[in-house]
């Protein structure tokens, strides 16, 4: 398999940010690579070759997604017995070799199978995105929201699995990421946008949610 390089996405709409789905959206139009890899500006890595360990994980060909950060839980049991709450799709029992792992969860320096990665470093199979027809951007808000959770809830629906490898990496976030304050603002704000992210996902993965990888 290919190993990934990085490229330049071009997702302005005149001149101004695209928001972060669409740069998603752009980068999987503008390459063909077979794996294309999505990492925030805000992550760190601290180990050499990182990549040949991510690809190994592709090597099976049933993993679809690949991530830094992973959770084998995904929402409450009973998140569609109860009255909604965006709190249902909380993540649980997560893993990483993050600089600062055991503040989120335990620490994992090798891979394992889970139910969701998060957005700090996503790498999905081109073909995986084709047969879904790209990011479903006309569907969910242009940010960041629910973006992991919805390539993962995506993948299992289709019968494929979800990785995480432990590179060793730092992720600062809480910066302003991929998507403009002037863009959010005229959008209603990162609140509203959260919120909507979630109620779609809600609605949209009643087939799939609640989600549980035992090891």
């Amino acid at each position: 398999m290919s190993k990934p390089w990085p490229i330049r996405v071009d997702a302005t709409t005149e001149g101004e940010d695209a928001g972060f789905l669409r740069k998603c959206e752009a980068a999987w139009k503008q390459t063909d690579a077979t794996v294309i890899g999505y990492l925030h500006s805000d992550l760190f890595i601290h180990e050499n070759n990182w990549d040949v360990r991510v690809m190994q994980q592709f090597d099976d060909p049933r993993v679809a997604v690949v991530g830094f950060v992973g959770a084998t839980g995904l929402a409450h049991e009973d998140i569609y017995k109860v009255s909604y709450a965006y709190t249902q799709l909380a993540r649980s029992d997560v893993w990483s070799n993050l600089s600062d792992a055991e503040a989120h969860g335990q620490r994992e320096t090798g891979a394992r199978r889970v139910a969701v990665i998060d957005s700090c470093a996503v790498f999905v199979r081109r073909d995986v995105l084709s047969r879904l027809g790209g990011w479903s951007v006309d569907r969910y808000p242009n940010s960041s929201h629910c973006s992991d959770l919805w390539i993962c809830c995506a993948v299992h629906r289709l019968g494929l699995s979800v990785h995480m490898v432990g590179i060793s990496c730092t992720h600062r976030s809480g910066g302003r990421g991929a998507t403009g304050e002037s863009w959010l603002a005229e959008r209603g704000g990162d609140r509203s946008m959260h919120q909507e992210a979630h109620v779609k996902l809600y609605e949209d993965m009643r087939d799939v949610l609640p989600i549980r990888i035992k090891q």
